[in-house]
């Protein structure tokens, strides 16, 4: 069962990035644009999700390359920078979602 958690794990991390891309390339047709930290936090989180599921995938087919110190605190420290990442986009989005609803809705004139 390990096996197959691992295997499904590193096939997931190979393929998430190019659907990653692709949805951020949707995302940037859409208004409004997302601001640059939140596009820096996409991309940075489209790096380490996928480096901690392909290592520990791998920790999961092989104990050998798992037991490795080295590799026990890589895996696990991507996988927490993944989600202090999602943790600050959720954030940014709700303070995204803020900004819009204070914005003023008149013309320039007061009206």
């Amino acid at each position: 069962m390990n096996t197959l958690l691992g295997i499904l794990l590193v096939i997931t991390g190979v393929f998430f990035p190019m659907a990653m891309l692709v949805w951020l390339s949707a995302r940037m047709r859409r208004q409004p644009p997302p601001r640059p930290r939140q596009m820096g936090m996409w991309l940075a989180f489209n790096f380490v999700l996928p480096v901690g599921m392909v290592l520990l995938g791998l920790s999961l087919i092989s104990p050998q390359f798992g037991a490795s110190t080295v590799i026990r605190y890589a895996t696990w420290a991507a996988l927490g920078a993944a989600l202090v990442l999602m943790i600050g986009l959720a954030i940014e989005a709700a303070q995204a979602r803020g900004s819009r609803r204070s914005l003023p809705t008149g013309d320039a004139n007061g009206g």
